[in-house]
């Protein structure tokens, strides 16, 4: 059933963001192509139509994600998806993993229209020398490239997974009102953000006090960088990882045993 609801979301975005990725793709090509002509105007115009489109994904991104899960679980299609045969865990889910992937392709497809705008021989030049480091340390370091290799896409997907999830619980939070829903749930968002930041400088001043710091810096100065790294990448996954089970907590909470919809 999970399948089917990550199918039924994928095609729901796909509508919007297929034909967006299109057109940049097509409009960074265009460009290319009128940067290495004499004419100016062409391409300041299509310069901004590529600065149109990208502002367009980025904020259609922030927007479907909020629109799909308010729309499907908050307000009154909510009758019809409670009524499913498929637990709270898969409904929340579903829109998550779709919600981060869609998010990384506009993320990726962005990328690629700059590198299509940018694509000199200097550039081409910059991106070869870089693979040819890759492939090198590859070599020299197959195991230690092997580790970033797993582990920074990992970070990457629980990073997002806590973005939206912070969405996610602020926009169940709103199921405590009856009215101005979204303005609750920006306030919400606006007052778990500030929690978070008080609380991490909290910690810091904390840990400068207590010179945990110092004893961290003693304690590792033997470890090589590799491990100092691996270290720090435990302590980070650790922090984002309960972050993203407070957000879900709450939102799952919400949808089982406040569930209000409109």
């Amino acid at each position: 059933m999970l399948r089917k609801l990550m199918k039924y979301e994928f095609m729901a975005m796909g509508r919007v963001f297929l034909p967006l990725f299109a057109a940049l793709i097509v409009v960074s090509i265009v460009n290319r192509i009128l940067a290495s002509l004499p004419a100016l105007a062409p391409v300041t115009i299509g310069m901004v139509l590529l600065g149109i489109l990208i502002a367009s994904i980025a904020v259609l991104t922030l927007i479907l994600t909020l629109q799909r899960f308010r729309n499907n679980l908050l307000s009154n299609e909510g009758y019809l998806m409670m009524t499913l045969p498929v637990s709270t865990d898969r409904l929340i889910l579903s829109k998550l993993f779709v919600a981060a992937i869609w998010s990384a392709a506009s993320t990726f497809i962005v990328t690629l229209s700059i590198l299509i705008m940018t694509m000199t021989s200097d550039v081409w030049r910059v991106i070869s020398d870089v693979f040819k480091q890759i492939l090198e340390l590859i070599a020299l370091e197959p195991f230690t490239t092997f580790v970033y290799a797993v582990e920074i896409p990992v970070l990457s997907a629980i990073t997002i997974f806590s973005g939206i999830l912070m969405l996610y619980a602020c926009m169940s939070l709103s199921m405590l009102v009856n009215k101005r829903r979204g303005l609750f749930t920006f306030g919400a968002f606006i007052v778990i953000s500030t929690v978070l930041q008080t609380l991490f400088a909290v910690a810091l001043s904390i840990i400068q006090s207590l010179k945990i710091d110092e004893w961290f810096e003693r304690t590792f100065s033997d470890l090589s960088d590799f491990a100092l790294s691996q270290v720090v990448m435990s302590i980070y996954l650790v922090i984002t990882l309960g972050l993203c089970a407070g957000f879900y907590y709450i939102t799952r909470f919400m949808l089982k045993n406040r569930l209000n919809l409109q």
